[in-house]
């Protein structure tokens, strides 16, 4: 299948597709890749409700993060999560039809702890034994921080990384995974605010802002006669060597190895 013409033809589904806002959304629109590595993910489209993600290479990891400080509307209120839940729906199962494919399913890393995984299996079987799957199924998936030591001290450093454990060529099957109806809940069952769709963590507040009278005024402006008489040295062309900036997580080694042990013990559970 041609990569090009999958994401264009997936995004434009995820443009199409109507999905139900939660009234407390997280800010999908800052999901990004893990493990320090663009390759570990591609994302398709972001929305008030979710994120839609494939691999980043065909047949490699698929893993979508995102940080508690991107989620919190008020991000001290870290202290006071004790669980949560999320929606995940698989689209393109259909491909497998047909195939010795039998299960596909995968977890989410929770800052401290993995949550309780989940799993997708075919409706039926044809006549010659082979799995009938439905195109789209979606199932929940939840974590709990059971030991006060497992609450995050803060949410910057707090990553949930959220991914496929199949070990399929998602993208040459035309599989899409979406993260939705994302929700944390206090010790008492009560939901925790979250930031509004498209919103900063980094934002200065709007009474942050300096005040009008605070600008300097027009007369302590620098003469024009104080002006250095030589002119201002101009600034070197971009060339083709110049390096593109590179963003994301830095996630701790630690994080990558629970993962991947996770990622194993439940592929290995799943099969048998």
């Amino acid at each position: 299948m041609n990569m090009k013409k999958f994401i264009a033809g997936i995004t434009a589904a995820a443009t199409i597709s109507a999905f139900a806002v939660s009234a407390n959304a997280a800010d999908w629109s800052l999901a990004s890749y893990a493990d320090d590595d663009p390759a570990t993910v591609n994302i398709i489209s972001t929305d008030a409700d979710g994120v839609t993600f494939t691999q980043g290479t065909p047949g490699g990891s698929c893993k979508a993060r995102l940080t508690l400080i991107n989620i919190l509307e008020n991000p001290e209120d870290v202290s006071k999560i004790k669980s949560g839940s999320w929606d995940v729906t698989y689209t393109g199962l259909s491909a497998l039809t047909g195939t010795e494919i039998g299960w596909m399913g995968g977890g989410t890393y929770c800052a401290t702890c993995n949550s309780a995984g989940f799993g997708l299996a075919p409706n039926s079987t044809d006549e010659d034994g082979k799995p009938v799957w439905e195109d789209t199924q979606t199932v929940q998936d939840s974590f709990k921080w059971l030991l006060p030591s497992q609450v995050p001290a803060d949410a910057a450093e707090a990553e949930f990384v959220f991914m496929d454990w199949s070990g399929q060529d998602l993208v040459g099957l035309g599989i899409t995974v979406r993260i939705s109806n994302f929700k944390l809940f206090d010790a008492d069952g009560n939901e925790i605010a979250q930031k509004a769709y498209g919103s900063s963590a980094e934002a200065p507040a709007a009474d942050e802002a300096p005040a009008a009278d605070e600008a300097p005024a027009a007369d302590e402006a620098p003469a024009a006669d104080e002006a250095p008489a030589e002119p201002a040295p101009e600034a070197p062309a971009a060339d083709d060597t110049t390096a593109p900036v590179q963003t994301g997580n830095t996630p701790a080694a630690a994080i990558a190895a629970v993962m991947a042990v996770a990622g194993a013990a439940a592929l290995v559970s799943k099969r048998k």
